[in-house]
């Protein structure tokens, strides 16, 4: 009986992982719509609440781990085993249910690996045009700010002198 107890368990974590997944889709998704608009109040809200899921699905596949262990060992299965090896010993429909919360999952998780990629893509490309822009305006500026020794001038340059002789 309580390896039935440990695949209703399961079901119920991942139902909660898949719920998580679309969680991180949404804020995945506002995190997109930031770095296109550029507004890094709502990147930072976006980053905040990506950084609380993450955690929190952590959380949920170390549970899933010790699960997935437990039935493994129930089950006299090899360590390691996949889900749907260990799915195939649940009771009823429960099998069926984890096969397809694993599909679903994984379906999921592919869409939130495809936004991420374009995120990632968004935000190299803001940090080559800032370093683009930033080396143009010290280009213009003459070079360095502050010389070696922390004064305002930069030694390399001479100062013209004013020819008072003529």
């Amino acid at each position: 009986m309580e390896r039935d107890a440990l695949f209703i368990e399961l079901e119920a974590v991942l139902r909660r992982e898949h719920e998580l997944a679309g969680q991180l889709l949404k804020a995945t998704g506002w995190q997109n719509s930031a770095l296109r608009r550029n507004d890094m109040e709502m990147l930072n809200q976006a980053v905040a609440e990506l950084s609380e899921l993450n955690g929190e699905l952590r959380r949920l596949e170390d549970t899933r781990e010790t699960l997935q262990n437990r039935l493994e060992n129930a089950q006299s299965i090899a360590p390691g085993a996949t889900l749907t090896a260990i799915a195939a010993g649940a009771p009823g429909e429960i099998s069926a249910r984890l096969i397809d919360l694993r599909r679903d999952l994984r379906l999921r998780l592919h869409e939130l690996r495809q936004l991420t990629d374009t995120n990632n893509l968004l935000t190299r490309n803001a940090l080559r045009m800032n370093t683009t822009i930033t080396n143009i305006f010290k280009q213009a500026d003459g070079g360095t700010t502050y010389g070696e020794s922390g004064r305002v001038q930069d030694p390399t340059r001479t100062l013209t002198t004013l020819n008072k002789s003529v």
